[in-house]
């Protein structure tokens, strides 16, 4: 990238359909997506990020379903039709507070779980097997990547590669040694395709912390560019969940830690509905205005966008319909519902003209230097990674002071 300063900051979603949610792949509606992708085009968009769900496309260890690649081509051709691209996510996995897995990658016993897991459309408490170490796994991997792959080889609308939404949310690697292992084989198989298409990884705040044997560190030796989201609302030293800081802090931190470009793949925050009431639920309380939601992504991109981030995903392109409030992952997550560009009627929210303005603007040139706000070394931030993370976004707050 030889001027950065006349790259367009790239704009995209993530894209569930209103209707159909996570369970887009079952019941897949050509006519819907060339409506939803024109809606994303016109806002001025240019990556749509879709989520391969992992039982959907490979139902058993040995079989890729024809069908749910066949319909993925569809949406890599709906995406040209609109001047789109692509960023199709592999091993999904973690999506809305669940884990949609196929039963081959569950343990038979079942225990107590942080997170709910979701297979033969039913919630389940069997332990997800390590995907980053287990050989069966790793082989089974390496088979979905070499069909999707195959099934979207040379096509123009494939913007680059995601290899998970945030996967340490289903298991993590026992040691740093099995992460790079993962990472070694799941890169060479997608070069050993199309060296020319990019490769990434979405990881979350998690990938930061004491426990993480997958950091940006170790994820850059392999990837193009590092991925970083945030949850819904914002969590940190900051009790406010309009703080608009909090997205550009773990973007800048993933590019001190790995060294590589960013894109932010992942941040919103939730809409009050124009009807309903959801009483005394314990998340009601952070849903906010669509002027409130306006102003608070129109600061966090001008933010992403000076810290020198190759781009940003909104979540979701749309609400979702109350017809699958009552269904998993929705049924428990209700920030998720109302997380859209879109409300689910397809009409626009406020937030909508604020992305057609952005998407003119260009991309600043990423720090040559770590900011002031990072007062340690490396090494140091190893040595106790929650706490320094912790501290470090008290720095930033406090050198980016409202």
């Amino acid at each position: 990238m030889d001027d950065l300063a006349s790259e367009p900051f790239l704009l995209g979603v993530n894209y569930w359909p209103a209707r159909s949610g996570m369970y887009w792949w079952q019941h897949f509606d050509k006519s819907a997506l060339a409506d939803d992708f024109e809606r994303i085009q016109e806002t001025g968009l240019k990556i749509v990020r879709v989520f391969l769900l992992w039982e959907d496309f490979q139902p058993r260890a040995a079989k890729v379903s024809i069908p749910c690649l066949d319909h993925l081509v569809d949406v890599a051709e709906a995406a040209d039709r609109r001047s789109l691209f692509v960023l199709p996510t592999f091993f999904t996995g973690h999506m809305c507070g669940l884990n949609w897995l196929p039963p081959w990658t569950l343990w038979a016993r079942e225990r107590h779980l942080r997170t709910r897991v979701f297979s033969q459309r039913k919630v389940r408490s069997n332990l997800p097997k390590n995907f980053f170490e287990d050989p069966g796994m790793i082989e089974a991997q390496v088979l979905l990547l070499r069909e999707v792959a195959g099934a979207l080889q040379g096509h123009p609308a494939v913007w680059a590669w995601d290899l998970g939404n945030s996967p340490s949310n289903v298991v993590t690697p026992s040691n740093r040694q099995a992460a790079d292992l993962w990472l070694r084989v799941t890169t060479e198989e997608l070069r050993s395709r199309d060296e020319s298409i990019p490769i990434t990884l979405s990881m979350g705040k998690e990938n930061l912390g004491e426990d993480a044997a997958l950091r940006p560190q170790e994820a850059a030796r392999h990837l193009d560019f590092l991925s970083m989201q945030s949850p819904p609302v914002a969590s940190g030293n900051s009790s406010d969940p309009l703080d608009p800081r909090f997205p550009p802090f773990l973007g800048s931190l993933t590019h001190w830690l790995g060294g590589k470009d960013i894109l932010f793949a992942g941040f919103g925050i939730p809409t009050k509905p124009a009807q309903g009431s959801y009483g005394k639920h314990a998340e009601a309380e952070h849903l906010v205005s669509e002027e409130e939601a306006a102003r608070f992504v129109e600061s966090v991109l001008k933010r992403l966008r000076e810290a020198g981030m190759i781009g940003s995903m909104l979540s979701f392109f749309s609400d979702f319909e109350p017809v699958l409030w009552e269904m998993p992952p929705l049924d428990e997550d209700l920030l998720s519902r109302h997380l859209g560009i879109f409300r689910s009627d397809r009409s626009p929210k406020e937030v909508q003209p604020v992305l057609v303005e952005h998407g003119s603007h260009l991309r600043h040139p990423p720090p040559g230097e770590p900011p002031s706000w990072i007062d340690i070394s490396r090494e140091e931030y190893e040595q106790a990674p929650e706490m320094h993370l912790q501290r470090l976004y008290g720095n930033y707050r406090d050198y980016h002071a409202e």
